[in-house]
């Protein structure tokens, strides 16, 4: 069976995955992940505008069985603020808007169920709502330190072991400057034993397959302050616009 990348890219475009028109992107690994490993139970952390757990789920449809869980708050940055948000799309508000646009990319109902809450509150009612362990998981929500832990962290604790997890935004440059912390908890769940391999994969985000044989131990922590590093980018930038545009300026008023 094949997958209709144009079709995937116009309903359901990708952010920093690597994709076009005509390539998935990381989305060939996705789907390349669920068609090989064949699980029954897949998890899908966050999503700009369905993307991953799009591809995902027509891996599923093409093994002839599996489910996958979808969460995602529909947070945005124009409603709830870029702090709450956290890169959010705000996409996900009611059932009929999370199906047509996962219809639209050729997802066929009772597939996915998503779940519009975030990660604390979605894995705090998991086990009440008897919800199976996770054959494959890919996180991609909030990417601060504290909320990567958090999910990783409650992934492999329900986890079907040896299990994958994928990370996205495993080695993208926000890492450095501390606006994003998924690349400091990972290195993290490679000294706290548990992860019997990694491989990350290049790209503007960057994403980690992480292999677990083992229950790991994962350190939940709060994020560091960020850095200033990009406020200071941001108002020099500012700054010589604003001195190039004076000088246009001055230039004309001379000419004139």
């Amino acid at each position: 069976m094949q997958v209709n990348e144009a079709l995937i890219q116009s309903c359901t475009p990708g952010i920093a995955q690597e994709a076009s028109v005509s390539n998935l992107g990381y989305g060939n690994l996705y789907y390349a992940l669920v068609r090989q490993l064949k699980p029954q139970h897949v998890l899908v952390i966050g999503s700009g505008y369905g993307f991953s757990p799009a591809v995902m789920a027509l891996g599923l449809v093409h093994n002839g069985s599996g489910r996958l869980t979808f969460v995602d708050p529909s947070m945005s940055a124009s409603r709830d603020g870029p702090n709450a948000a956290h890169g959010g799309s705000g996409q996900w508000d009611t059932p009929e808007q999370v199906q047509a646009r996962l219809q639209c990319a050729g997802v066929p109902e009772g597939i996915v169920t998503h779940f519009k809450e975030t990660n604390q509150q979605f894995f705090a009612r998991y086990e009440a709502r008897g919800m199976p362990p996770i054959d494959l998981a890919l996180i991609d929500g909030a990417h601060d330190e504290a909320n990567a832990s958090f999910d990783l962290a409650a992934v492999t604790a329900r986890l079907r072991l040896p299990g994958y997890v994928l990370m996205h935004d495993a080695t993208h440059f926000l890492n450095r400057t501390g606006h994003m912390g998924v690349s400091a908890v990972l290195d993290r769940a490679r000294r706290q034993g548990g992860l019997e391999e990694m491989v990350t994969f290049p790209g503007e985000a960057g994403l980690a397959l992480l292999r677990f044989a083992s229950r790991p131990q994962i350190d939940v922590r709060s994020a560091p302050p960020p850095s200033v590093l990009l406020p200071m980018i941001g108002v020099f930038g500012i700054g010589m616009i604003s001195a190039v545009v004076l000088v246009w300026a001055r230039q004309k008023l001379r000419g004139a």
